[in-house]
């Protein structure tokens, strides 16, 4: 009995030597998903080498086990492990968009160190490394560096900087993109205005100079310009911006205030026949002056502009060169513009090209915003050179009988304004792609907007958006009339059934019951015969293991 018990004491004993020895394993790398856990964490003695990583990606897996033995047999009490998710912790926002493994070396509060990558002989000497310098700084040896774990290393600040860098060059290259588009549209509108409208100069009149309207016309007639039509506008908020990119003191919340919610006083001014010149030149020099040389002694006269000016707020505007003559053409006297000359194209926004699975195209759509879907469609690859279109939008690609792995979707995607300069700061999207088009995993992204321009020029060429034409449906045929029989024909019909009565033989109406009946024996049978069909192609679709439509490509076999 003795024996027993000793037995059954030592196997209990054991029992809770191992369950401590598994705690023990258990507790060697803690888990940190708050911002308290993660401040408790940070203000433990010793090393703290924490894998930092995402929930889209995990952690290092693949590295747990050279980390606990290197705790074993290097780091003892004075090293410990943990892994923290960024996603739900302020401090380590910086790492949320990374997929490498990151590792943070954490001692005193203070970051240390951080290491990029899975390479393990790399990190097991970092580790041994940062434990020497913390043993030495215990010591008083050795300095800690004074640097919060939310701020950058200096091989972080380094990427951090030459990645700017590249940022800045980026938004430079789409900036100048925007500005070269934006100068041909104002060169071609004003030529086209330019054939119509070569003696014409638009003015406007602000709502307290109206009443000086003589003193203007007095101004211009000397000069060969005569007031041919006038009207009064009323331009709003959206009116008095364009006003304001082509005229800057029109841009200032004094100018905004006085003009957007009272009328102002819309000029047309022609030159006469017999005056040789530029209209604009003829109307800049007689109401500000420009060109306009004084002699020696003789005093400066104050010009109509300057008379009329309130404040801050110029009492008459006029445009100083063929641009903007046409920009404000557009936008005073509208209806006569039209009527002779067509309206440009909308200018397009600065866009990108993403490409996905086919297969993702519900979960796209869905989640995208469509004020920034300018095109997309379906493709039967990945190709960026040759694209091969197989339809324009997701109805025509649900038709398709068959669906494979390789077929893509391609979003053309807008990262900007057309007229930024016209938009309401609060309406400017943000810079880049949408974050919830990139969590998707897009197999590709343009690099800037002028590459995406080139790259969406080859998936959606010029008429892409353009409905296509409906093939033309063929002429019913006429159905001939059935003739009408005649007295004789019903009798030699009813001679021949006579005769075949008495010789025994079917008539061609009985031949054709027969014939029927056969045809509806046969009948029978091929529907048995699909049936059975049937049944095996269900078979078949049960034993199918993949939807290429909606399921992901398989992994590729290594």
């Amino acid at each position: 009995m003795a024996l027993t018990s000793a037995v059954a004491n030592a196997a209990a004993a054991a029992a809770a030597a191992g369950a401590g020895k598994k705690a023990a394993q258990v507790q060697l790398q803690a888990e940190l998903n708050t911002d308290d856990e993660w401040n408790k964490f940070i203000n433990r003695d010793g090393l703290l080498v924490i894998d930092v990583y995402t929930e889209w990606c995990g952690p290092c897996i693949g590295m747990v086990g050279n980390l606990k033995k290197i705790k074993v047999e290097l780091g003892g009490d004075n090293l410990h492990l943990a892994i923290a998710k960024s996603d739900t912790i302020e401090c380590l926002k910086r790492f949320r968009k990374r997929s490498e493994p990151t590792w943070m070396f954490i001692a005193a509060g203070q970051l240390l160190n951080v290491v990029f990558g899975a390479d393990a002989p790399r990190l097991a000497r970092t580790i041994e490394q940062e434990l020497q310098n913390e043993e030495l700084a215990r010591k008083g040896e050795r300095e800690r560096p004074k640097r919060a774990p939310h701020e950058l290393t200096p091989p972080e600040q380094e990427v951090a900087e030459a990645k700017e860098k590249l940022q800045q060059e980026r938004r430079a290259r789409e900036e100048a993109a925007v500005e070269a588009a934006r100068i041909m549209r104002r060169e071609t509108r004003a030529c086209r205005l330019e054939t119509h409208f070569a003696d014409v100069c638009p003015a406007l009149v602000m709502p307290h100079a109206q009443k000086h309207l003589r003193k203007i016309t007095d101004a211009l007639e000397p000069h060969g310009v005569i007031l041919a039509d006038k009207c009064p506008i009323l331009l709003g908020k959206d009116g008095v911006r364009v006003l304001g990119v082509e005229e800057l003191e029109l841009a200032t919340e004094a100018a905004i205030s006085a003009i957007a919610e009272r009328p102002s006083l819309a000029l047309l001014l022609k030159k006469t026949p017999e005056k040789d010149g530029d209209v604009i030149e003829l109307c800049r020099r007689a109401l500000y002056g420009d060109g306009v040389k004084t002699g020696d002694g003789e005093p400066n006269k104050k010009v109509p502009a300057e008379e009329l000016r309130a404040e801050s707020t110029p009492g008459v505007y006029v445009p100083a060169d063929r641009h903007q003559r046409a920009a404000v053409l557009d936008l005073l006297f509208p209806k006569m513009v039209s009527s002779l000359v067509e309206p440009g194209p909308p200018p397009t926004a600065p866009h990108i090209a993403l490409m996905f699975g086919a297969w993702q195209r519900r979960a796209l759509l869905a989640v995208c915003d469509t004020s920034r879907l300018l095109h997309y469609g379906f493709f039967a690859d990945a190709s960026l050179t040759e694209p091969k279109l197989l339809a324009k939008n997701i109805e025509q690609y649900e038709l398709r009988p068959e669906k494979d792995f390789s077929e893509t979707i391609v979003l053309m995607i807008a990262v900007g304004l057309a007229a930024p300069e016209l938009a309401d700061p609060k309406d400017i999207p943000p810079q880049g792609p949408p974050e919830q088009l990139l969590a998707l995993g897009p197999l590709h992204v343009s690099e800037d907007a002028v590459v995406g321009a080139e790259e969406c020029a080859k998936f959606f060429p010029p008429g892409y958006s353009e409905p296509e034409p409906k093939p033309k449906q063929k002429p019913k045929k006429k159905k001939k009339t059935k003739r009408h029989e005649t007295k004789e024909d019903l009798t030699e019909e009813s001679n021949a059934q006579s005769q075949s009565i008495e010789t025994g033989e079917p008539g061609e109406s009985e031949a054709a019951v027969e014939g029927d009946n056969d045809g509806d024996a046969e009948v029978e049978g091929d529907v048995e015969g699909e049936g059975e069909v049937e049944e095996d192609g269900e078979d078949g679709e049960e034993q199918q293991a993949v939807d290429k439509a909606t399921s992901p490509p398989p992994p590729a076999p290594h």
